[in-house]
């Protein structure tokens, strides 16, 4: 090992990492691409061209899901269920028997714990 120990690396740059970076620039330059060439505005889209690739798409299987004005009028609106409200508890008690309500909780196949306790509430009501 040399006096001045390991650095492991750290701290240091390549050798060549300006030449790398900058293709011809100066150390401490970083390099720019040259986006003078591109369009900012919208695209614009010839009309027969498009046509001919919703052709070539239908005939491939494709269907037009584009918001358009006969999209809206032939699907039925479906009525969203009304959340009941929601809660939390924390539940503090011995860790045997909370490690077995988890247990129970995945053996059952429940993805959440109100569930299981929903399947206690039916058990104890008699439903």
């Amino acid at each position: 090992m040399t006096s001045q120990g390991s650095g492991y690396g750290f701290g240091k740059k390549p050798a060549d990492a300006s030449k790398e970076a900058g293709a011809g620039q100066g150390a401490g330059e970083t390099a720019r691409l040259d986006l003078s060439g591109i369009e900012r505005g919208p695209v614009v889209v010839d009309p027969a061209r498009e046509q001919a690739a919703l052709a070539r798409g239908a005939a491939l299987g494709f269907v037009d899901r584009s918001a358009g004005e006969e999209a809206g009028a032939e699907t039925a609106k479906r009525r969203r269920r009304a959340a009941s409200p929601q809660g939390s508890v924390f539940i503090k008690g011995p860790q045997d028997t909370l490690d077995w309500f988890i247990d129970y909780t995945n053996q059952r196949g429940h993805r959440s714990y109100w569930q299981t306790l929903e399947e206690f509430r039916a058990l104890v009501e008699g439903r």
